[in-house]
């Protein structure tokens, strides 16, 4: 074996199986995203260590910093208009927007109207109709909801309902813890890279999740945003130079290792585990220009890589 293979073999590890709960209290999800990783919230956020600063510049549902420990400084980012405007008005006027949604029926007509994009309508009504786009639509499907995707149910119950109401009103319970944990974050509306380069610093951990790369999953337009490989290159460009502490998310596939070498970076592998597009098993992985063996540690998996916060 040649000194770059084992550098390469030494720096690549498995994350702690995802039974392993650190969270102490239950985790919360505003709604279902594509690539969102609210089902990967146990092995990943013990691998995300204390800082300063805490950004994420493909933020979608915000299902990881939701379920972090606060940081001092906080900035969700995002590029899609609609996602950032919900979560504006959430942290701005919670009390009244949940009320809004929670009087909303589990409605095709509603959910019709809903995936009409009006530029007209205020920042309130596009954020409570974002909502029941996203949370009337199949698990998942947010950023390209149509009307052909409302979630009915013909026999599922649950609590004595029929499933998806019950989906539906356990969302909208969700949403005033929601709306108090954002009340310390500030939302941005960019590109993720100016983001990046906007919010730099030794003291800042950016925890990436951009589209992953096209050649490795099952559906290449379900993204509201997707990137080519360029882009992707682009990035890569960009974080490899950057100050802080950087963790990004894809597939292992050969790019991802060419953009995100050993022995400068480390990756971290899970078990397979089903994905929901393909039906079929797959491994996620974790890229970090830190030790993910020094982000562990007693409070919430978080270490101290820049010392106290």
């Amino acid at each position: 074996m040649s000194l770059a293979e084992n550098e390469s073999s030494t720096r690549t590890r498995k994350a702690r199986p995802p039974a392993v709960t650190t969270l102490q209290r239950p985790k919360v999800i505003p709604f279902g995203w594509y690539g969102g990783k609210y089902s990967h919230l146990d092995w990943l956020l013990p691998l995300l260590p204390k800082c300063h600063h805490y950004c994420e510049p493909y933020a979608g549902s915000g299902a990881v910093l939701l379920n972090r420990r606060p940081s001092p400084v906080e900035t969700y980012n995002d590029l899609d208009g609609e996602v950032v405007n919900f979560f504006r008005v959430l942290r701005d006027e919670g009390d009244k927007l949940v009320r809004a949604i929670g009087l909303t029926p589990f409605s095709r007509e509603e959910f019709a109207k809903a995936c009409k994009l009006d530029p007209e309508l205020d920042a309130f009504e596009r954020a409570r109709r974002f909502y029941v786009r996203a949370r009337q639509v199949r698990i998942g499907l947010a950023q390209t909801a149509t009307i052909g995707r409302w979630a009915n149910c013909k026999d599922t119950s649950r609590a004595g309902m029929s499933g998806v109401i019950s989906r539906w009103l356990g969302g909208v319970e969700d949403l005033g813890i929601i709306a108090e944990r954002l009340l310390r974050v500030q939302i941005e509306n960019r590109p993720a890279i100016q983001a990046i380069e906007l919010y730099d610093s030794p003291g800042t951990l950016f925890y990436c999740d951009p589209p992953y790369i096209h050649e490795t999953r099952g559906d290449s337009k379900a993204y509201g945003h997707e990137m080519t490989n360029r882009q992707h290159e682009e990035l890569a460009e960009v974080l490899n130079k950057v100050k802080g502490l950087v963790a990004i998310s894809n597939y292992p596939c050969e790019l991802m290792d060419k953009l995100y070498p050993a022995p400068r970076w480390f990756k971290t592998i899970t078990e397979e585990r089903t994905n929901h597009a393909t039906k079929g098993k797959r491994i996620e992985g974790l890229w970090t220009n830190y030790d993910p063996k020094l982000a562990t540690g007693k409070e919430n998996g978080n270490g101290h890589l820049f010392g106290d916060a």
